[in-house]
């Protein structure tokens, strides 16, 4: 027995020391031909073969076990997709043994695509790809950004005014939206012109823009509107409708009512030649001088005064020598619609209608007959006004015994006086037809309130700011009247109702380019979306969205950016015995001049009549 365990123990001991040196002997080497792929990430993230949802801007990143032959390698690679090969840009690092793919052109949404490397010996060291390797994905769903769409302004002058329209995404997309845009709104196609009517926001863009000019006319068109939409969208949506409008402000203003734009500073009527004798005495001062007898007529068509104080007038001569005929004395201010008739010389007296006189302060003109140029000069040296018998009167003989007038006057071409009336050799200080022009022009009233509607009226009678929904706080209304001969700028004025007014915290605040030309109503609103024509009218809404007008009595106050009061309206006061609570507005009566009665008692049949006078006429 104990032979059989010394036995078992020397085997113990003889297959440990086999074990021993068999550990201390080198195993050859494994030799591996096979080329793999060890991790393959699409954006950034590991993924398996099928992955879904995808972006569609791919940036595919491949770790091989082994350095790339690069040739072989890319002969074997493919990137396809529904509509065939992907193009891309390929990269490598690691010394060749990872590759990165970026497509170069976007990829389809909701597509599937594929990398595929086909079999065989890619690597440097000969290892060989034995069976085709692929990675197929899916890429996302499109998904539409919403777009809004603005403007930098809110108004624009007809003379070259410019405003910017803008479209901006929610958010970036993978696909280029196009906005098509729609004009519409009182102002015509004439009226302005659009840098594009298509807007396209390119892929990876959030906004693009375009302009739109005003275009310049003599048209005597008043304060129009410019409204602008999207007519429709390519791969983007607008969530809630939206309506940008802006303000065409007219330039051609008709301050004397004669159915033309005012002209400006202008000459009317010029005598180069009194006739002989006593019909030639143009200063009905007795006596037929062939110098003092001269005159130039003015006329200022415009909406604002001249101060021609120290401005200095030339004939050709003397323009040469700058040694002026005339210096305008200090305080020769013309008025709005004013005359002014400057002698050569001597005395004048009799009827000149409603214009100022002058005499030239050096005694002659020296107009000559044959042609001649007037110039006057401000007090810079700048030509204000040139008048050339040649250009200005082509055809005209101004050495006929007469003068040479417009025709109509202000408005139409120089002929000569018997031609515009056989029976008048000129007429200084009136019309051609020896009537008295207007004079200067009324000024108006200023900036006023003509209307106030504190409690619209119940069910939708009360709808006054036309959106179909009646609201006691939205249908509320402020009307002003700029009847100047001045535009109005309100840009950071504030408006208050009494409790406002003792919190400091407006009810509205006027939004920057709210400009009220001269002889323009305004509406404001206290909300919702007005909607209508409200004979031409400019309108807004109040910026809180509630003027909280009280029924039972109330004050409006417009405070102007330096926080003095502007404007007031007080029920106790401007609208003395008056219930401001009977479902109607309170409007003057007459329009702009009278005082303040109901709606009713202006007009039975309405209410109310926002932007335009009782009777639903409108304003100018």
């Amino acid at each position: 027995m104990k032979r059989i365990q010394h036995i078992k123990q020397l085997l113990a001991v003889l297959c440990l020391i086999a074990l021993v040196f068999s550990c201390k002997k080198e195993d050859p080497p494994v030799i591996d031909n096979t080329l793999t792929v060890l991790s393959q990430k699409i954006n950034g993230v590991k993924v398996s073969n099928g992955v879904a949802n995808i972006k569609t801007a791919v940036s595919i990143e491949l770790i091989f076990s082994h350095t790339l032959k690069t040739a072989s390698f890319e002969s074997a690679l493919s990137f396809t997709g529904p509509s065939g090969a992907v193009p891309f840009d390929l990269t490598y690092s690691n010394t060749n043994s990872t590759v990165t793919l970026v497509n170069t052109a976007p990829l389809d949404n909701e597509a599937t695509y594929t990398i595929t490397v086909a079999p065989g010996t890619h690597a440097e060291g000969g290892q060989e790809l034995r069976s085709a390797f692929t990675l197929s994905f899916t890429t996302q769903p499109f998904i539409p950004a919403n777009v809004v769409l603005s403007a930098d302004v809110s108004s624009i002058s007809e003379a070259g005014g410019v405003a910017t329209l803008k479209a901006t995404l929610s958010e970036k997309v993978d696909k280029d939206v196009t906005v098509n845009l729609a004009f519409g709104g009182s102002a015509s196609g004439s009226d302005f012109a659009a840098g594009a009517t298509s807007l396209v926001i390119a892929i990876g863009e959030t906004e693009a823009t375009t302009t739109l000019t005003a275009t310049q006319d003599a048209a005597i068109e008043g304060t129009e509107m410019i409204e602008i939409t999207i007519a429709s969208l390519v791969n983007a949506v607008e969530i809630t409708p939206q309506k940008v409008t802006l303000t065409l402000l007219d330039d051609d203003i008709d301050s004397n009512g004669d159915g033309f734009p005012d002209k400006g500073f202008i000459i009317n009527e010029t005598l180069f030649d009194p006739p002989g004798g006593l019909a030639g005495d143009a200063n009905g001062d007795g006596t037929r001088d062939p110098a003092q007898d001269e005159f130039i007529e003015f006329i200022n068509d415009s909406d604002q005064p001249i101060d021609l104080s120290g401005f200095t007038l030339f004939d050709e001569t003397n323009l040469a020598t700058n040694e002026p005929r005339h210096t305008f004395p200090a305080g020769t201010i013309i008025p709005p619609g004013g005359v002014y008739v400057l002698f050569g010389g001597g005395s004048p007296s009799g009827d000149f209608g409603t214009a100022q006189v002058g005499v030239s302060t050096s005694g002659n003109m020296n107009l000559s007959n044959a042609e001649d140029i007037i110039v006057i000069k401000n007090l810079q040296g700048d030509e204000i006004l040139r008048f050339s018998s040649v250009n200005d009167a082509p055809g005209v003989d101004f050495g006929v015994d007469q003068s040479g007038t417009r025709w109509p006057d202000i408005n139409g071409d120089f002929v000569l006086h018997t031609t515009a009336n056989p029976a008048l050799a000129y007429s200084p200080g009136k019309k051609a037809d020896g009537t008295n022009f207007p004079g200067n022009v009324d000024p108006g009233k200023g900036f006023i309130i003509n209307e106030v509607l504190y409690d619209p009226p119940a069910g939708a009678a009360g709808d006054a700011n036309g959106d179909g929904t009646r609201s006691a706080s939205e249908d509320e209304f402020v009307e002003f009247i700029n009847d100047s001969d001045q535009p109005v700028d309100l840009s950071g004025f504030t408006l208050y109702d009494t409790d406002g007014l003792v919190a400091d915290v407006p009810k509205h605040t006027f939004p920057p380019g709210t400009i009220v030309p001269a002889r323009t109503a305004y509406v404001l609103f206290g909300g919702g979306t007005p909607t209508g024509s409200f004979g031409g009218a400019m309108t807004g809404v109040s910026t809180s969205g509630d003027m909280n007008l009280n029924n039972a009595g109330d004050a409006i106050t417009i405070k102007d950016t330096q926080g003095n009061v502007f404007l007031t309206f007080d029920t106790a006061t401007d609208g003395s015995g008056l219930d401001f609570g009977a479902d109607q507005s309170i409007t003057r009566s007459p329009d702009i001049d009278g005082n303040f009665t109901l709606h009713t008692t202006a007009n039975a049949a309405a209410a109310f009549s926002p932007g335009t006078r009782a009777d639903g006429s409108s304003f100018y």
